[in-house]
């Protein structure tokens, strides 16, 4: 079990009283100044070749605590006397009173007149009047024949009588003609001239507004992301350097700022950290897991008494309804960018004033157990990783059997 893991399950074991008093003897110890290995052999009376014989001072793992245990001396070291902590305040005679543990607080988008042009007015054609066709004047009549004479007409004995006038048929036909164009005209022009009657409404011509240009789409640089593929994995503040700046978990994922000398640099909230390149991934698969079928997963096969409400309500709460809703936490401790809240059974990792994590400490779930929920996204030697579209459910192996499964929002 990583060094920084096992320091997460003895602040889940002990109260903030007895490491304050452990803190406080191993300041009185160090003094001015002492090596590390004689300073664990003096105060517990035991042997530990593998602590470093690098000499420190009391003020130096006062400084250490306060900046959160980034620096990876004091760490195999603090962790080996907490182990121990029975031992070392029994065989302290005098025990300091308690320091108060400092508490911080991360603190936390043409109108257009419709003009109206009026359609003119219809006109009326009036038709053109029909004139009377003039009368043609009458013939002076011509006999076809010569007239006999009277002895000639006597001769035959035959009265002559005067030829017939022409009938006065040219009249008769204009007025019909007249009539038929008049009954023709008016059956045409009827539509017209009622038309004409009617009221007429003036029509409106909208003008149609002008569409804006649509305004250039800015192309944003893609953003790239890696993955922590392994437990527990050690952020530096430099590449290959040796001060901590964060302790990273399997499947936390982060923006990429640039590469350099087979490190990733990556956006720790607002902080920059570097992480290994042998230690990240840039493919992240999915698996069509539902947030239902993993949160029942969770209430079946999981402790939740010492929470006591529904497990969404909490990634919706900051640390003051935190503590509202189930009381306050027998321990809190904070890093470079989360703080922890300690509970009986478990811790809940806030960060910026949202809960963001629950822990679920000391279980005996299996990896067998995680079967049901189908083919993981990312399995190691000593962790396992199910995703659904909002969470994240993890298993962390120990080596002394005991297991951690944490549920994080995404």
């Amino acid at each position: 079990m990583h060094v920084s893991e096992r320091l997460l399950q003895l602040y889940a074991e002990t109260n903030a009283a007895t490491r304050t008093k452990l803190q406080d003897t191993i300041k009185q110890n160090l003094g001015d100044g002492k090596s590390l290995s004689v300073s664990f052999e003096e105060l517990t009376g035991s042997v530990n070749n593998a602590l470093p014989k690098e000499e420190k001072s009391a003020t130096d793992f006062a400084a250490w605590i306060k900046d959160g245990k980034k620096d990876a001396t004091f760490l195999p070291y603090y962790v080996s006397l907490l182990e121990m902590y029975d031992t070392v305040l029994n065989k302290e005679a005098t025990v300091l009173q308690s320091a108060p543990v400092d508490k911080t607080t991360v603190n936390e988008t043409p109108v257009v007149d419709k003009s109206t042009e009026t359609v003119p007015k219809s006109t009326t054609v009036d038709a053109p009047k029909v004139e009377d066709k003039p009368t043609a004047s009458k013939p002076r009549y011509t006999p076809e024949v010569p007239v006999p004479s009277r002895a000639e007409r006597a001769k035959y004995q035959r009265t002559i009588e005067p030829a017939r006038p022409r009938r006065k048929s040219g009249k008769w036909i204009g007025v019909l003609f007249f009539l038929a164009l008049l009954i023709g005209g008016g059956y045409l022009g009827y539509p017209y001239v009622m038309d004409l009657l009617e009221p007429k409404q003036e029509a409106t011509v909208v003008e149609e507004t002008p569409k804006p240009d649509p305004e250039p789409v800015v192309q944003e640089p893609e953003t790239n992301y890696v993955w922590l593929a392994s437990k527990n994995v050690n952020l530096v503040s430099e590449p290959n350097g040796t001060t901590v700046t964060y302790i990273g978990d399997i499947g936390d994922r982060y923006e990429v700022m640039k590469e350099e000398n087979n490190h990733v640099e990556v956006d720790l909230d607002g902080t920059t950290a570097w992480a290994p390149l042998d230690a990240v991934t840039k493919e992240w698969p999915t698996r069509e897991l539902t947030d239902s079928t993993l949160l029942d997963w969770v209430n079946t096969n999981l402790d939740n008494d010492w929470l006591g409400e529904s497990i969404p309500d909490f990634f919706a709460m900051n640390e003051a309804g935190l503590t509202e809703t189930i009381g306050a936490p027998y321990g809190r401790e904070t890093d470079a960018l989360n703080a922890y809240a300690f509970y009986n059974g478990g811790f809940f990792v806030i960060q910026q004033d949202k809960v963001h994590a629950i822990d679920w400490t000391n279980t005996q779930t299996t990896r067998d157990a995680f079967s049901s929920l189908g083919e993981p996204v990312l399995e190691t030697e000593d962790a396992v990783v199910y995703e659904s579209e909002t969470y994240s459910l993890r298993l962390f192996e120990g080596t002394n059997g005991q297991t951690r499964v944490r549920l994080t929002e995404k």
